[in-house]
């Protein structure tokens, strides 16, 4: 029964726009960290915030700008990501 939900969830997120967490990581700024398709992320001014997601197929990277209070930021990275 458990292997039958987990296949359902792997074939739901496989065939939709719909991004499940895995990883994360506060970069700030002066820190090197390369982001595949984003550059060096330590680069910038500002701290970033880089997220790991299972696409059903494979782990691809997504970058948020960081801020604790979540304001012109986010302060953690969404546990469900959906692409728009």
């Amino acid at each position: 029964m458990a292997v039958a939900a987990v296949g359902i969830v792997w074939i739901s997120i496989t065939v939709s726009d719909t991004r499940v967490l895995v990883g994360e990581r506060l970069v700030r700024p002066g820190e090197q960290y390369v982001v595949e398709g984003f550059g060096d992320v330590g680069a910038n001014a500002q701290a970033s915030l880089v997220c790991r997601y299972f696409t059903g197929r494979s782990v691809l990277p997504t970058v948020f700008w960081y801020s604790p209070n979540n304001f012109m930021g986010r302060d953690s990275c969404p546990f469900i990501w959906r692409i728009r």
